[in-house]
């Protein structure tokens, strides 16, 4: 027995030793996460570097060179495309210049930053992007165009849930693919859990040739810091031509039933048809050589990239991948560039408000140079953890003339970002850490078209559902006991 002691003494010691000296190596520009990572390896001996491997583990560089060479390989099977798939967007390309205004409501001074934080990601005219607001309404859109395919169909999702619309999709999908439509799926083996546990996937899997399902990044007990991995994005492609993008999962959390007491969860969707489609499905086929392993040569067929004319609409918009192999840090680029460059105000609608040290004051400054800064954030969260490390932020943010709005009744999941009213950032990214850094995430930079106004009603509708926080209510009402459980959260603000 005490040899038994002695031998697990010395392998948590080493594992510890290891870990840290892994955390000091690879993190030097995060000093609080490596901080906080140390504190828990040593307040914890064997349990902290366990939890540090399955949360922490930030190396990764396996998936990352396998990525790497994934999206490499498909570039140059994409300029091999007798399509020109390179050249299509030529007539939508917007080269900046000094009249580039006449283009986009952005400044130019914006409009030639983002250029140069995002230069394979062009701006494109001609397209038509729609708000559509909840499940309700987009669950039945993004069935009607499954059910018109005539020869692919491309999703993906964070969440796909076993439930009564995870059926009705999947049940079309499985239709579709009968028929001799080719149907590809992506899920997230975190978020869509449960529909693993429930062997879901495999109900569907095999039916038919034409149905492929493959999950993200695949996790194993040699592998733990693949929990991190997470593919947060969303996304439909029908034909090449219409694409639905958002921050909506599948899943009947978001659909009204009539028996269910709980309301469901407020969401914004959109559908976009025009040139950006084509980037959108560049962005799915990448997903795809990284989760079904297969050669780019193979996915990347003419025919999924029927050429894209300009629609009748006014939208001009970038496609903005965030993750791996693509923009690394995207979301977090967008975020300080909307905080740096905002004029005159700058809104932000988001379910979790956890965002690192550096972009709180980069808030914060721009608050104290006279922008209208507003954050809208719902009253009631599905994890209350990420409620309270949100509300240890308050105060800060409050005493530099941030406003602050919690939205009331159900649980509102939108996602969206307001710049001056002349432009925005839509899609699946939260405004925190890991859609800053770890997730991969899919939005639209949007800066023309009936869409802002569209957007700028929501965040009116939100700020009249809401409840204004002041500091001076927040400090009156806040005890002792929950002053301490917010401030213990925010410790995991780094890691949330």
């Amino acid at each position: 027995m005490s040899l038994f002691f002695h031998i697990a003494a010395g392998l948590c010691f080493a594992g510890t030793v290891c870990c840290i000296f892994h955390c000091l190596y690879n993190m030097r520009s995060k000093a609080e996460r490596t901080m906080l990572w140390i504190a828990v390896m040593m307040a914890l001996p064997g349990i902290g570097w366990i939890l540090y491997l399955c949360f922490g583990f930030s190396s990764r560089a396996k998936f990352k060179s396998f990525v790497e060479e994934q999206l490499a390989a498909s570039l140059d099977v994409r300029k091999k495309l007798p399509c020109g798939l390179l050249e299509q967007t030529a007539d939508s390309q917007i080269r900046f210049s000094p009249d580039a205004s006449n283009f986009s409501g952005m400044n130019p001074e914006t409009l030639i930053m983002l250029d140069r934080i995002f230069p394979e990601q062009p701006l494109l005219t001609g397209n038509d992007v729609r708000l559509i607001c909840n499940g309700d309404r987009a669950y039945p859109e993004m069935i009607h165009a499954i059910e018109s395919a005539k020869h692919f169909i491309h999703i993906q999702s964070f969440i796909i849930a076993d439930d009564s619309v995870g059926k009705a999709i999947f049940d079309a999908l499985e239709r579709q693919a009968a028929k001799g439509v080719l149907v590809r799926v992506i899920y997230d083996k975190f978020g869509s859990f449960h529909a693993i546990r429930s062997h879901f996937f495999r109900r569907y899997s095999g039916k038919s040739p034409n149905l492929e399902i493959h999950a993200f990044s695949r996790l194993s007990l040699w592998t733990p810091w693949r929990i991190q991995l997470r593919n947060h994005r969303k996304l439909l492609i029908v034909d090449g031509k219409t694409a639905f993008i958002g921050g909506l999962n599948i899943s009947a959390d978001n659909f009204r039933i009539r028996r269910r007491k709980v309301p469901p969860i407020r969401d914004l969707h959109c559908c976009v048809m025009g040139p950006a489609v084509m980037r959108l499905q560049m962005s799915f086929l990448n997903d795809w050589c990284i989760a079904s392993h297969c050669p780019p040569e193979k996915v990347f067929d003419p025919e999924m990239f029927p050429v894209m004319k300009e629609t009748s609409g006014t939208h001009v918009l970038r496609v903005i991948p965030s993750g791996y192999g693509c923009e690394q840090n995207g979301t977090e680029k967008v975020f300080f560039t909307a905080a740096a460059c905002a004029r005159r105000s700058l809104w932000i609608m988001t379910p979790y408000f956890v965002p690192d040290l550096p972009f709180l004051k980069a808030l914060r400054t721009t608050s104290m140079r006279g922008v209208e800064v507003r954050i809208v954030l719902p009253e009631k969260n599905n994890h209350k953890y990420m409620f309270l490390a949100s509300r240890s932020l308050y105060e800060s943010l409050l005493e530099d003339g941030v406003r602050i709005f919690e939205r009331r009744g159900s649980f509102s999941h939108a996602k969206a970002m307001l710049v001056d009213g002349e432009w925005c950032y839509f899609g699946s990214s939260n405004c925190d850490v890991r859609s800053f850094r770890l997730n991969y995430e899919l939005d639209l930079l949007i800066s023309s078209g009936s869409f802002l106004q569209d957007l700028h009603g929501e965040f009116r509708k939100a700020f009249l559902e809401s409840r204004e926080i002041t500091l001076e209510n927040l400090l009156k009402k806040q005890s002792i006991p929950a002053r301490i459980l917010e401030n213990i959260c925010a410790l995991f603000t780094p890691i949330l």
